[in-house]
């Protein structure tokens, strides 16, 4: 189990949809109007990442030989994509696992199968994680019958990574609660599904086969976030941002960057931005927009930069464009 968090999630590694958000969020005005809206997605997105952080603690005490662990895979369905946080396979069943991080207590009503999170005395209607997790299930069940797979049961059910959270259902409701469960209940609660599921369907070659499907046949998300939030270019604050006091934009002189507001003075701001370029605009940089970003005027100056850096490149002297290798 260990070695396929590795091979496929590599650890919950933050994602690239929240670097991102950091990359963005110091070069959007202060005054800007989208921020507060950025900020608060920013926070929710980083919140899923730490809830699917703490799982990974729990899954990582599961026998690798039973069980396989995908994390975050991203499926094609028809025209559009789902996407499961979790998903445990073994030779009898298949569970799909909704991952949920947010502080408050979730209430889950027994009519419309609503559910609602009070959080400091306001009530705030979500979408119901469990049917989430249902969804989800059904359309992974859908995409393997597609693949000619054996059909075995896809359980689902909604974790709860937020130790300060609660759970109650509406009186009548109760049956919900089986398919939920806190995150340090969790390996109970997969021990339990493993015993009432014990006729394996899947053989070891098959599950070597759906293995290498769901690898292949993940895509990961190319999220635009400058289209995402409706801004344009203008709306980014270009330049090298100071490592101490964050104030943009540095100043280059002699082959040092050197803090208007604060004096500081570095070598290697100028790494950070370039990646930010990467994150914000696009994979590859020429020399022409190296310059325009980072605020420097010799082509010279931005060559010696550039060629500095791990990156690879195509074509020579003014058409020269430099990529962003894939390892980082």
């Amino acid at each position: 189990m260990k070695g396929m968090i590795q091979l496929f999630a590599k650890k919950c590694e933050i994602s690239e949809r929240i670097q991102k958000f950091e990359a963005l969020e110091p070069r959007i005005s202060p005054n800007h109007p989208i921020r507060p809206t950025l900020l608060k997605e920013y926070k929710n997105w980083l919140a899923g990442y730490k809830g699917e952080k703490s799982l990974e603690f729990h899954l990582s005490m599961l026998p690798d030989k039973k069980y396989l662990i995908f994390h975050n895979i991203r499926l094609l369905f028809g025209k559009y994509f789902f996407q499961i946080d979790f998903l445990i396979l073994a030779a009898a069943f298949a569970l799909e696992i909704e991952v949920k991080n947010r502080t408050g207590e979730y209430f889950f009503e027994k009519y419309l199968n609503q559910t609602t999170l009070k959080v400091s005395g306001t009530h705030e209607r979500i979408k119901n994680p469990v049917l989430q997790a249902r969804l989800q299930a059904m359309k992974l069940k859908k995409w393997l019958q597609k693949h000619n797979f054996p059909e075995i049961p896809i359980l689902h059910i909604f974790v709860n990574s937020n130790g300060k959270a609660s759970i109650t259902a509406e009186r009548g409701n109760e049956q919900i609660l089986r398919y939920i469960c806190n995150s340090e209940g969790l390996l109970e609660k997969i021990s339990q599904l493993a015993n009432c599921n014990k006729n394996e369907i899947l053989n070891t070659k098959e599950l070597r086969r759906v293995k290498r499907l769901l690898l292949t046949g993940h895509t990961p998300e190319n999220f635009d976030i400058i289209s995402s939030f409706h801004l344009t270019y203008k709306d980014i604050v270009t330049g090298v941002q100071c490592p101490k006091c964050l104030f943009l934009p540095m100043d280059y002189t002699y082959g040092s960057w050197i803090c208007p507001n604060c004096q500081c003075k570095s070598k290697t701001a100028h790494i950070k931005a370039i990646y930010d370029y990467f994150l914000l605009y696009k994979p590859s940089i020429t020399n022409s927009e190296l310059r325009e970003f980072l605020h420097i005027e010799s082509p010279t100056s931005a060559n010696r930069i550039l060629r500095k850096l791990d990156f690879t490149s195509t074509g020579t002297k003014k058409g020269t464009i430099y990529f962003l290798p894939r390892h980082n």
